[in-house]
């Protein structure tokens, strides 16, 4: 016996919410069109992307769309001048188990033509740092750094976002930890709202 019309509509509902594998081998991906799900929405690229263990994503669609992030832009080099990350990792500390569950961390390359996978991927481990570090192809990067004003290898700004709010905000990226942990609590809803912290030891979970 066939399915029935309500049964069709119930399947091809779930298909449509499957999904899709970010490959640039596929030249229809390529061509996917950016969710228009918020005001803000327009404002980040639609681009792939590729974390330091070779996975790939839909920048907005799959790392930014509907979830709370902290994002800040580094390259290897540029670590040697101006690091970023080790204070970083401290707010990586503070957030708890929440990385990765409900708070997203991602660290975009800005040379692009020099950090590898491989690179990015030894130098988290150096750093202890468990968020994804993403690079892809320079055209599709420079689309990423030119949404967040970033200019040369080196910048100063962590930023915050909640884009299930369409609220948004950065922080120097070598402030006081606490200072980048309280803003994601801030940015938060429900349970994990706090709109500050205590002291260093204090969580944002």
């Amino acid at each position: 016996m066939g399915l029935g019309v309500p049964a069709l509509a119930l399947a091809a509902n779930a298909a449509a919410k499957t999904p899709v594998a970010a490959d640039p081998s596929n030249p229809m991906l390529l061509a996917c069109e950016r969710p228009a799900d918020s005001k803000l929405a327009k404002r980040f690229p639609q681009v792939l992307v590729q974390d330091q263990h070779g996975e790939k994503f839909w920048f907005y669609e799959n790392l930014i769309q509907n979830k709370l992030v902290v994002l800040s832009f580094a390259s290897v080099d540029g670590e040697q001048a101006y690091p970023i990350i080790d204070n970083l990792v401290k707010v990586q500390e503070m957030l708890g188990d929440r990385l990765g569950d409900d708070v997203h961390m991602y660290t975009v390359t800005t040379k692009p033509e020099v950090d590898t996978a491989d690179s990015l991927k030894q130098y988290a481990a150096a750093k202890g740092a468990r968020w994804q570090f993403l690079n892809g192809d320079p055209t599709s990067i420079r689309k990423i750094l030119m949404a967040f004003n970033v200019m040369g290898s080196i910048h100063g700004l962590t930023w915050v976002g909640n884009q299930r709010t369409s609220r948004w905000l950065t922080k120097p990226s070598r402030v006081q930890p606490i200072f980048i942990a309280e803003a994601v609590g801030l940015l938060s809803t429900g349970k994990h709202h706090k709109p500050y912290l205590i002291d260093m030891r204090s969580t944002i979970a």
